[in-house]
């Protein structure tokens, strides 16, 4: 939306799932068209542990639709492919441009994850396979950290052109009415008494290992009076601790996220495995909160580092201990905001373009 919003026509074909509105729908400029190929269930029959959804997605034959819902955009300047699911349809466009905007190196963000033996080496051949082509068709990759462009070009050799566009926050974010935060806390049930860590994440193995590593290892370290807020799938995707009854609270997914920076006194970002970035680490330091984080969920964001605590694991309790509480501004990160990064992006496309 941030293209839409810088006078980019653009429309936007996904799949349906449930719960989505069923016809073409327009936010904020950019029109968003879903569709309806028999692969779109597919992710629904296997556990994404077992076979990724992208894997899933991609066992759409080409003939079977894709031909004809590509035909209804011809004459787009620019094709963006979002994920290695459609890599076989790249070559097949009728497009200026072909772009593979890249949000992991997928095949290390797979092989990281717990998936059964039986299937392990299945799945790592087929999303490199995907990821392979993905690069190699496009006359750009998108990537979102440095240490991301560097590896796609080991692996898979240096596509025409690779930019590195870091994932970002929705600038609302800066606008947050941090002086608001005891109204927060009530709407959310945290005592205004406690001294509230806020973790943000899907249910992704390696936001619910965090979770757990928060509720097993820092929580029982820290004074009573501290307490957990976990947004998002990964509170619903992980176990509680019994003994911290009471200390951790799970809204579940919220549409606006500023009650829980308000509500928050530090944002924390314990993972441990990973390729890409954690777009969570851009909207802490939107937040302005004090920020922990290991090493590896820095990734992406090393020129940030001056204004954020890293700790490794062993002692991630220690310094969530020693954070101080001061909140600081937003604003001097706000060239991670979506409209900023877009208005980058765009550019580039207008420079490969000749426009």
């Amino acid at each position: 939306m941030g293209l839409a919003r810088g006078g980019a026509l653009v429309d936007v074909l996904a799949p349906w799932a449930p719960g989505a509105p069923r016809e073409t729908i327009e936010v904020e400029g950019a029109r968003f068209h879903p569709h309806f190929l028999p692969a779109n269930g597919l992710p629904f029959l296997f556990r994404d542990r077992f076979v990724p959804s992208m894997v899933a997605h991609s066992c759409q034959p080409f003939a079977l639709g894709p031909r004809q819902l590509l035909s209804r955009f011809a004459g787009y300047d620019v094709v963006q492919f979002e994920h290695v699911a459609r890599a076989g349809w790249m070559r097949r466009t009728s497009t200026r441009l072909n772009v593979y905007a890249s949000h992991n190196v997928e095949v290390d963000f797979l092989r990281a994850q717990p998936a059964p033996g039986a299937l392990r080496k299945t799945m790592l051949r087929r999303v490199e396979t995907l990821e392979r082509r993905a690069v190699r068709h496009s006359d750009l990759v998108v990537a979102c950290t440095d240490a991301d462009a560097s590896r796609l070009r080991e692996l898979y050799g240096a596509p025409p052109a690779v930019e590195v566009i870091p994932n970002g926050f929705d600038a609302e974010l800066l606008d947050g009415d941090r002086a608001d935060g005891a109204v927060a806390r009530r709407s959310l049930g945290i005592p205004k008494e406690a001294r509230l860590l806020l973790f943000v994440g899907s249910a992704a193995p390696h936001n619910v290992e965090a979770v757990e590593f928060l509720q097993r290892d820092v929580l029982p370290q820290l004074d009573p009076q501290v307490h957990l807020l976990l947004v998002g799938d990964c509170g619903d995707a992980s176990a509680e601790a019994p003994a911290l009854a009471g200390r951790t609270h799970r809204p579940g997914r919220l549409d606006d996220l500023r009650p829980a920076f308000a509500a928050a006194d530090v944002a924390v970002n314990p993972v441990a495995t990973g390729s890409g970035s954690n777009l969570k680490l851009a909207e802490y330091l939107a937040s302005g909160l004090p920020v922990v984080t290991t090493p590896v969920g820095l990734r992406g964001f090393e020129g940030h580092a001056p204004g954020v605590i890293v700790a490794e694991r062993d002692r991630f309790a220690a310094a969530v201990a020693d954070a101080e509480l001061q909140r600081g501004s937003g604003r001097a990160v706000q060239d991670l905001s979506w409209d900023s990064l877009a208005r980058r992006l765009h550019g580039v496309y207008a420079r490969l373009l000749g426009i």
